[in-house]
């Protein structure tokens, strides 16, 4: 009896332990779904229109009205934007220290994730990032009123209108202390549950103990120290520990449950013993029954067949064969009897059945017959049916419409020469080999392979004909008519090669036509020509007047040169703004000459498109094939190489290839390839250039300057590099390199010192530049309002949103802006009024004449009263002499800079200078 307890009892407890390993796997299922769910719904968030607006913006109050309450309807934390370079750009709550997570943000162990989810995502494939991680990982992202332990981390990237990646958004979601979705869980299930990490109840669902409570026993390890509980742990979703809870009683529940069952069973079992001996005592009764009846049985069956026969029965079972007495004799004469019976009546209804069937085909034959010609003449291609000597058998209705014949003109008998003259065709593919006629591809006596030919037909309609051999010796022909697939075809044809928006021959058609040409020159000899063409400003017009104009330009200047070229000469458009124009074969050198200034006339007169009148330029590059085996890439090439001397050349004129120009090139592309590696190979530098409050005769701030040190050429100028950084999009990283080293070396000085850093055109394009330079600021800790950005006109130039929203965002972050170079571009009274500057740089220009132009002291004066007026200041640049400075602070101008003053140095000697605060004029001129 006690063993038969203690088995019960490990049952028991066995039971339980099964039930609460089930519900700790049912709670780590239930806190993946919930993970989930959280993924689903802020992806669901990136991708709403708005959502994407906002980021494109780069405004932070928009996108924090914005995500503030998308968060609380995703059941999220806090959501922090991103911008496509993983720099911090906006969150869903005011409350987020933007400058600071931005600082940081590539500390987290998983910002190599949201990199790569940036640089791959495209829109049918994008990635994303879901992570449950401790506190110490990712700390808060945005404060809130649920920081817990553990949350859960989401990434999701944003695109824009064209699969672009533009940002993305980083959400953030604590586990709660009563999770609802784990509560639930425990109260349907009617179990204590307990999150544990890092040795602390994290989250709790029915459960209202402490972490002590969950300790468990040596001896018993799923029994708690206090003996209260069964308990069972698991990691089902790392790194948290899921307890599952029982109170001990149901430990006691279950054992009596148990031996309740047993005592059942038991009583079941007795139950069934009695019936089988019941059913045994009732078959010992059959038997003794059934061997009463073995002669009886089977001669009562026997009569029974009989009388089967004689009504037509046959397939009743004779008893009784097998045996060796009489009744065997008897029961196999019945079987020899009834099967000569049934092979006589099987005789006769075969019999009956053929004829039956006879008939049956006959009409089955005439209702095919007449269903085939419905079909032949129903089908939606023609049909011709020919014999083994070609003579036609079979057509139909279709066919004669298909080549517009005459409806009784095709009979059958007809050989394939009589079919052949009814029709007048035009063939489209002639295949000689495999043709069956020149002018009807059924005139053929004899059979041959599988062919097919196409034809036109009078009406202008195209025709496909097939032609399959029969096992016979005849033929099958089948017609379609294909003019609406072939005309999809060919358009598709030109469009591989023709642009789509000049309807001129692309790079591909260019390719193939000069690779005739020099197969020819091969043979007949002679010259022809390449002029590459690339238009001059067609990036000004394109980036001011938008790409719809730029566009209709395009098509323009293509019509100007069609109209200008021969038939002997392709006009192509390679891409862009580049064309090029093909000359035939023999061609003479003065008539290319005169072709290239003419297309340079034609295309300098003006254009005019919508309200604006147009007036560019357009630089020509000849190369000449003389037969020297050069290919097609040699002969692009030379003519690149001379376009690029034109451009060099001032552009708006023609140069022919000649052999030194690849020197120049090839030192350009060297001396490119060099800058590109000059931020990571340390050769770049910072100058700092002193300037001078007049008022108070001390250094207010600098400038600072560029210098390159390169490793063989020594110092570049800024003049060979600073241009070519331009042309090739380096200029962003140079200029991202100098903002940041700027700040970080201005930190370092006195608090009233200001540095002053120039910005590039193209650095404040495309919403890119508020990350930069807040993430300067955050890096360095140099107080805004101590940084001043220098524009020059030539940045508003374009009037562009995305330049306008990046100046006033520096302005908002309390950055000085001022304009660079005032007074040498064409309207920049109009650019005061457009953005309010703290600042206007008076050009060195006009500092230097007014030593001897009184006309020059005038203009800077009434500059300094401008600027006055507006409540800027002003700088004046090139201050090279004593007589200078004095006359600009009679004048009233309150900074000055220039070679009098300081020149440009090195960080080394311009902190010494720094560091010299009782510094004067005077001293600084020594």
């Amino acid at each position: 009896m006690t063993r038969q307890q203690t088995e019960l009892q490990k049952l028991s407890h066995t039971r339980l332990l099964e039930a609460l390993t089930a519900d700790v796997k049912l709670a780590g299922t239930r806190l993946e779904f919930l993970f989930e769910d959280r993924l689903r719904r802020v992806n669901a968030i990136a991708e709403r229109l708005e959502t994407g607006n906002a980021v494109s913006s780069r405004n932070v109050v928009a996108m924090s009205e914005l995500l503030g309450p998308a968060a609380q309807l995703a059941d999220v934390d806090g959501i922090v934007v991103l911008d496509e370079e993983g720099r911090v750009i906006g969150a869903s709550s005011y409350e987020a220290d933007l400058v600071t997570l931005g600082a940081r943000i590539q500390e987290f162990s998983f910002f190599g994730e949201i990199t790569r989810s940036l640089q791959d995502s495209f829109p049918d494939a994008k990635l994303t990032y879901s992570a449950i991680l401790p506190l110490s990982e990712t700390r808060v992202l945005v404060p809130g009123e649920n920081i817990n332990s553990i949350s859960q981390v989401v990434f999701v990237p944003v695109f824009d209108d064209f699969g672009y990646v533009i940002g993305g958004l980083l959400a953030q979601r604590w586990l709660r202390p009563n999770e609802p979705i784990l509560a639930d869980l425990a109260k349907i299930n009617s179990f204590e549950l307990a999150v544990v990490y890092d040795s602390k109840v994290i989250s709790r669902a029915n459960f209202d103990g402490a972490l002590a409570d969950l300790d468990r026993a040596a001896n018993e390890p799923n029994i708690t120290m206090n003996g209260e509980h069964v308990i069972e742990c698991g990691v089902p979703v790392y790194p948290m520990t899921v307890c599952a809870l029982l109170p001990i009683s149901k430990l006691n529940e279950t054992q009596n449950e148990l031996t309740r069952i047993g005592t059942e069973e038991e009583a079941k079992l007795l139950r069934w013993l009695f019936l089988f001996g019941l059913l045994t005592l009732v078959a010992f009764a059959s038997v003794a029954f059934l061997l009463s009846r073995q002669i009886t049985r089977p001669l009562t069956n026997i009569t029974r067949v009989l009388s089967g026969i004689a009504a037509g029965d046959f397939e009743s079972e004779v008893v009784g064969t097998e045996r060796l007495d009489e009744v065997g004799d008897i029961a196999r004469s019945v079987v020899s009897l009834q099967r000569s019976v049934k092979e006589r009546d099987a005789l006769r209804i075969r019999v009956h059945e053929k004829n039956t069937i006879l008939k049956s085909q006959e009409t089955k034959l005439r209702e095919q017959n007449i269903l085939f010609d419905a079909a032949l003449n129903n089908m939606s291609h023609g049909l011709c049916m020919f014999d083994a000597e070609g003579k036609l058998i079979v057509s139909n209705q279709r066919f004669v419409e298909l080549f517009e014949l005459e409806p009784d003109a095709i009979k059958p008998g007809m050989t394939t020469a009589e079919l052949a003259a009814l029709h007048k065709v035009e063939k489209l593919d002639p295949e000689p080999e495999k043709a069956l006629d020149r002018h009807f591809p059924l005139a053929l006596s004899q059979p041959v392979a599988q062919s097919t030919e196409m034809v036109k037909i009078r009406s202008g309609r195209i025709v496909l004909t097939t032609r399959q051999p029969l096992s016979d010796g005849g033929w099958v022909a089948i017609s379609e008519d294909i003019t609406e697939r072939q005309e999809a075809r060919d358009r598709l044809a030109f469009l591989a090669r023709h642009d789509i928006l000049t309807q001129l021959p692309n790079r591909i058609e260019f390719r193939d036509q000069i690779e005739q040409l020099l197969q020819r020159q091969q043979r007949r000899g002679g010259e022809f020509a390449i002029l590459c063409l690339d238009l001059d400003e067609f990036k000004t017009v394109n980036d001011s007047l938008g790409h719809p104009i730029g566009d209709e330009l395009l098509r323009q200047v293509a019509e100007r040169l069609k109209a200008l070229v021969s038939a002997r000469e392709l006009v192509v458009r390679l891409g862009g703004d580049e064309f090029a124009i093909l000359s035939d074969l023999p061609v003479d050198r003065n008539v290319i000459e005169e072709l290239a200034q003419s297309v340079i006339w034609e295309l300098h007169q003006p254009f005019q498109i919508a309200d604006h009148e147009i007036v560019i330029g357009v630089s020509i590059g000849i190369s000449i094939a003389n037969g020297d085996e050069a290919g097609f890439d040699e002969l692009f090439k030379q003519a690149d190489l001379a376009l690029y001397q034109a451009k060099e050349d001032g552009r708006n004129t023609y140069r022919f290839f000649e052999t030194d120009m690849g020197t120049a090139v090839n030192d350009r592309r060297e001396l490119i390839t060099d800058l590109r590696n000059a931020v990571a190979n340390e050769e770049l530098e910072l100058y700092f250039q002193p300037q001078y409050s007049l008022k108070a005769n001390t250094i207010s701030g600098f400038e600072a300057l560029l210098r390159w040190h390169h490793p063989t050429r020594g110092m570049v100028s800024p003049s060979e590099f600073i241009s070519l950084a331009e042309d090739t999009g380096l200029i962003l990283q140079l200029g991202e390199w100098v903002l940041n080293e700027a700040c970080r070396v201005a930190a370092r000085w006195p608090g009233h010192l200001r540095i002053a850093v120039n910005l590039s055109p193209r650095q404040l394009r495309g919403h890119a530049f508020g990350p930069v330079l807040i993430n300067a600021l955050a890096k360095s800790g140099l107080q805004a309002e101590r940084l001043e950005l220098e524009v020059t006109e030539s940045v508003l130039l374009t009037d562009a949103d995305d330049v306008l929203d990046a100046l006033h965002q520096a302005k908002s972050l309390g950055v000085k802006v001022s304009m660079d170079d005032f007074g040498t571009g064409y309207s920049s009274l109009s650019y005061l009024r457009r953005f309010p500057f703290d600042k206007i740089k008076i050009d060195q220009s006009f500092v230097r004449s007014m030593a001897y132009s009184e006309d020059s002291v005038s203009i800077v004066q009434a500059v300094i009263e401008l600027a006055k007026n507006l409540n800027m200041t002003t700088t004046a640049e090139g201050v090279e002499t004593k007589q200078l400075l004095d006359m600009l602070t009679e004048i009233g101008c309150t900074d000055a800079q220039g070679y009098f003053l300081g020149s440009p140095k090195p960080i080394t000697e311009t902190e010494a200078l720094v560091y010299a605060s009782q510094s004067t004029f005077t001293a600084a001129a020594q």
